[in-house]
């Protein structure tokens, strides 16, 4: 049972229902629907199939909606791509055209405005590179300085550049109040460069009635700077090393990732490692072996969850690619000793909640207990147990049909639906039998149950107890 988690992204390779319980079965954990592509017809009736999926199976898994947020993007080729020439000329126009090898539409008016010659633009995360010649009332004329194939709506990135562009444009907007009224589990939050976007976003959130948790996608120089704040903000971030590859020098991806990771972990906020985890099974059946230890590392680095773009959205093998990142996690998992190296790493505890999810799993530790569960409305425990990633299996017990599938994204957390407890003997008796059921203790064996008292009560977590398997 492997304690990282994988988001896998919903595309025409597998937005359909036998697929998506294919991807449930091979590990995928969190579904993600990428609102830059497809219209919200789609995306209903991919949203329609993961709750079906997930419900046929039993299983939780959430459903994050990603933003376009204030991004370019290009128009349409004639043929879907094109084959880009290093040396060659090459067009953006505010004009609709219909693209070609020389040409194609990028609608922004107000990108001419703040373009200048030998600015350099990049194209499909970073792969594409052209320098700016010349500017005219509707095009910026490049030359291209880095070739290859670009197609249809591909994102488009300018250094350093703040875009003249609204944080929530209409269509976003439009994305959250989808994502509000079919009560997903979370929003992942594009080209968050200060904490302000993150309470933007909020706002938005709760003027549809939503409840989504905003996972804020770190991709520029800005954000980075920002980090901090932006945490402090968020429920989660997700380290976009796409867009962030143009922003930073590209040797120092690496070590940004894993400070992302170590703050997250230490605010007890979730982090996903994205982009080009396993880019070549888009094509291929296997990995490359670069591939395979770039997932490896970030489990190392205690990354609560690792994502899939192109490989399931789009790739020819997108089930393996998906079974392929989970094999990977087990195995890493299974050499890292999770009591020691990270139970010592964190002693600055602030919260009464912080304090009982340490002291659960200090007292697992020491007993040796086979897994902790604990009794949750909203997830909160068990996400701040996630923080000190036990070795231990966490959980989740919820009658909360929404924190089931939400804490799906959580490391080290199985979720369970229940129906509300009503004292604390049977919370006992059901996490005596839910744990046995899972294969994680067997009679004799003892686990820590948590629990807020009195139950009849809405109190925070304040009691850690051990239990022996009957």
């Amino acid at each position: 049972m492997k304690k990282t988690k994988i988001v896998c992204t919903i595309g025409p390779s597998t937005n359909r229902f036998e697929q998506i319980v294919k991807l449930l079965r091979a590990g995928m954990n969190v579904a993600r629907l990428n609102m830059s592509h497809g219209n919200l017809e789609g995306h209903q009736q991919t949203v329609d199939n993961v709750k079906k999926a997930r419900e046929s199976l039993g299983v939780p898994c959430a459903i994050m909606v990603d933003t376009c947020g204030p991004e370019l993007r290009i128009g349409n080729f004639e043929f879907s791509k094109v084959k880009l020439e290093k040396g060659k000329t090459f067009t953006f126009t505010t004009r609709e055209v219909v693209g070609d090898e020389s040409i194609v539409t990028l609608n922004y008016p107000d990108l001419l405005l703040i373009m200048k010659p030998n600015q350099k633009i990049y194209a499909n995360n970073g792969l594409l590179e052209f320098v700016v010649k010349e500017i005219t009332k509707t095009d910026i004329i490049t030359r291209v300085s880095v070739g290859g194939e670009l197609s249809n709506h591909k994102s488009v990135s300018i250094p350093r550049t703040r875009l003249p562009l609204p944080f929530i444009s209409e269509k976003d907007e439009k994305n959250i109040e989808f994502a509000a009224k079919n009560d997903v589990e979370y929003i992942s939050a594009s080209f968050v460069n200060r904490p302000e976007d993150v309470v933007l976003m909020r706002e938005c959130i709760k003027k549809y009635g939503g409840r989504q948790e905003i996972i804020s996608k770190i991709e520029s120089l800005e954000g980075i700077n920002k980090l901090d704040s932006i945490i402090k903000v968020s429920d989660g971030i997700m380290v976009a090393r796409g867009d962030m590859g143009t922003e930073v020098a590209i040797e120092h991806i690496p070590q940004i990732q894993k400070n992302m990771i170590e703050k997250c972990i230490k605010e007890s906020k979730k982090v996903i490692v994205a982009t080009e985890m396993l880019e070549s099974m888009i094509y291929k059946r296997r990995p490359t072996r670069a591939e395979t230890t770039d997932v490896s590392q970030a489990i190392y680095d205690k990354a609560g969850s690792t994502m899939l773009s192109g490989e399931t959205a789009s790739g020819s093998y997108p089930i393996e690619s998906a079974l392929t990142m989970s094999k990977i996690a087990s195995a890493t998992e299974k050499v890292i000793n999770y009591d020691n190296e990270f139970m010592s790493t964190y002693k600055d505890l602030h919260k009464k909640v912080e304090v009982i999810a340490y002291s659960a799993c200090a007292t697992a530790r020491a007993v040796g207990a086979k897994a902790i569960v604990c009794y949750t409305d909203q997830g909160k425990t068990a996400e701040k147990i996630s923080k000190f990633r036990p070795k231990a299996t966490i959980v989740a017990i919820t009658h909360d049909n929404f924190t089931y599938n939400k804490l799906a994204l959580a490391w080290g957390v199985v979720p369970v639906l229940v129906e509300k407890q009503n004292t604390m003997q049977d919370i006992l008796d059901f996490s005596n039998k839910i744990v046995k059921e899972l294969k994680l203790a067997k009679k004799g064996d003892e686990i820590i149950v948590t629990l807020g008292l009195p139950l009849s009560e809405t109190v925070h977590t304040n009691t850690v107890k051990i239990s022996v398997v009957d």
